[in-house]
């Protein structure tokens, strides 16, 4: 049984469940916040929009009773039944005025209201809205302090051509809609901190099952197998990237306890023959005892040497491994942080919001690419080469740079040709340039340019052409005594800790994979150039 690592709590704020729970638990508070927000102001906007159509319908209701029973405005008591069945100060509609037309002209005159007529405000101005055609609402603000919707509507008579007869002029109160919306808002606040601790909750628990667990399991089997359990191994649960991973851990484990069985039934068979030949040497002469003698001297440091080589393969594999999945796992995440420094740094939510959050998606994402290729590092990786556009790639190329050369105060000069077209892998492209990239950061702590360049190669031919890329830095440079050994795995000229020293051995890798050549030129204190060539697309 595997037993469970502790994780304290500095050790997690280092750790990828860290990390990916504050990126997530921020993106999905803030997409909470924003729904949350946008539900209270269409809340807000439906209820303004409910009460205007309902004191338009009021009002239209007034106009088609009048044209209906009393277009001549010849029996007031009806009208006052009327408004008073439709509006009053308990009520949406809290007011309803009716005037009628005096003689052909625009003037009008107050027939009647819902409430008081002497406080009634109207003037020859009024006469202005017999000639609009639907009727008119409006937000005015109250005596009161609050608003409400004044609407206008003309009262038209059957007869067509004929002009309005008069007008109707209805209020509808927001106040208590206004309550209606701060109820539902101060719900939507009493319950937005409980969503958000549930989603915090569950997010903790799904990284906590998915990413912390599996990475736990693997970590403890690495103990056991360094401190010499060859029985360690990783519980499979799942069939996703890090189940594969364990699974190849589990072979590996296999392999080397094999390995190790095969060395102790080779030390007991040595030590047979040993004393097999022992027995013969005691019966033979003495120039016999003594080659017999030299025999098992050189059979035990053959042993010893086996040993010892089984332990360099296991620590070099181990390492290998730890050092590619940490050097390709900080690129991306590097470029996470960034993005995330970025939206930290302003004061509101930016109108590129979204674009960011894509670019944070397609980082996670790579996050699984890479752990895919770190299981491909034994054999040769398979080339998905098509033909495209290189300015598409730098563009692409800038979106995921950009972050950390602004951060850096780095600053990139492109000279590339229209026409400039490759036949390559694209993702092999980008793991390229941004391990090229990535190295320029770090020998420009104080920042600087990069100048990317790209021309015909010299050796390119109608069938098969080729391009020559340039990329270059104004960082410190490297020793000249130590640029035969730039291109070796391992081999890194950065401080303990900064690199891996696998970045320009990727990159020659890649490049050779196309069939190009790359090599590098750098002096001291002057800067960096990297100079390959890669096949170009065929016309």
């Amino acid at each position: 049984m595997l037993r469970r690592v502790r994780i304290r709590p500095l050790a997690w704020l280092r750790s990828v469940h860290a990390k990916l729970f504050l990126l997530l638990g921020l993106v999905t508070s803030l997409l909470t916040v924003a729904v949350a927000y946008s539900i209270t102001r269409n809340s807000r906007r439906e209820l303004e929009n409910y009460s205007r159509k309902l004191v338009i319908e009021a009002a239209g209701t007034v106009e088609t009773d009048i044209v209906e029973r009393d277009p001549g405005f010849k029996d007031p008591d009806k009208l006052d039944q009327l408004l008073d069945s439709i509006a009053g100060p308990d009520r949406s509609i809290f007011q309803i005025d009716v005037f009628k037309r005096v003689g052909k002209s625009n003037e009008v005159e107050l027939v009647r209201s819902s409430g008081d007529e002497v406080n009634v405000e109207w003037g020859p101005e009024i006469g202005s809205y017999l000639s609009i055609t639907k009727p008119q609402a409006e937000l005015v603000d109250l005596n009161t302090g609050g608003r409400a919707w004044k609407v206008y509507q003309p009262i038209h008579n059957h007869k067509p051509g004929q002009p309005p007869i008069g007008l109707v002029r209805a209020y509808c109160d927001l106040e208590r809609w206004e309550v209606v919306w701060s109820n539902n808002f101060n719900k939507t606040l009493h319950t937005l901190p409980g969503v958000l601790l549930g989603e915090f909750i569950l997010l903790w628990l799904i990284l906590r099952v998915l990413i912390s667990d599996p990475i736990e399991a693997m970590v403890l089997a690495m103990q056991q197998l360094e401190r010499g359990e060859a029985q360690a191994r990783v519980p499979i649960k799942r069939s996703d990237e890090l189940g594969l991973i364990a699974a190849r851990f589990n072979e590996m484990a296999v392999q080397l306890q094999r390995a190790g069985e095969e060395r102790e039934a080779l030390i007991r068979e040595i030590r047979g023959l040993n004393a097999n030949l022992q027995d013969r040497i005691d019966a033979a002469l003495s120039e016999l005892q003594a080659k017999n003698a030299e025999l098992a001297a050189m059979a035990e440091r053959m042993a010893l040497l086996r040993e010892e080589l089984s332990g360099q393969e296991r620590l070099a594999v181990a390492g290998q491994l730890a050092a590619t999945f940490a050097h390709e796992v900080g690129t991306p995440l590097n470029l996470v942080n960034g993005h995330l420094q970025l939206m930290d740094a302003q004061p509101d939510l930016p109108d590129r919001l979204r674009e960011r959050l894509h670019v944070i998606h397609a980082q996670i994402q790579r996050v699984g690419d890479i752990v895919r290729r770190m299981l491909d590092l034994t054999r040769r990786p398979q080339l998905h080469r098509e033909p495209q556009a290189f300015t598409d790639l730098l563009d692409d190329l800038q979106q995921l740079w950009t972050p950390t050369l602004t951060s850096h105060g780095i600053t990139v000069e492109t000279e590339v040709p229209a026409d400039c077209r490759l036949d390559v892998d694209r993702k092999q492209m980008e793991q390229l340039f941004l391990n090229l990239m990535k190295n320029a950061v770090d020998a420009m702590p104080a920042g600087g340019t990069v100048r990317l360049a790209a021309g015909p190669a010299e050796d390119s031919t109608p069938n098969g052409p080729w391009w020559e890329l340039r990329f270059s830095d104004s960082g410190q440079g490297i020793p000249a005594d130590l640029l035969s050994q730039v291109f070796r795995p391992m081999f890194t000229t950065k401080p303990e800790g900064k690199g891996t020293g696998l970045g320009l051995s990727i990159c020659r890798e890649i490049v050779r994979n196309h069939g190009g050549d790359i090599r590098l030129d750098s002096t001291e204190g002057k800067g960096t150039c990297v100079v390959f060539t890669l096949p170009g697309a065929v016309a």
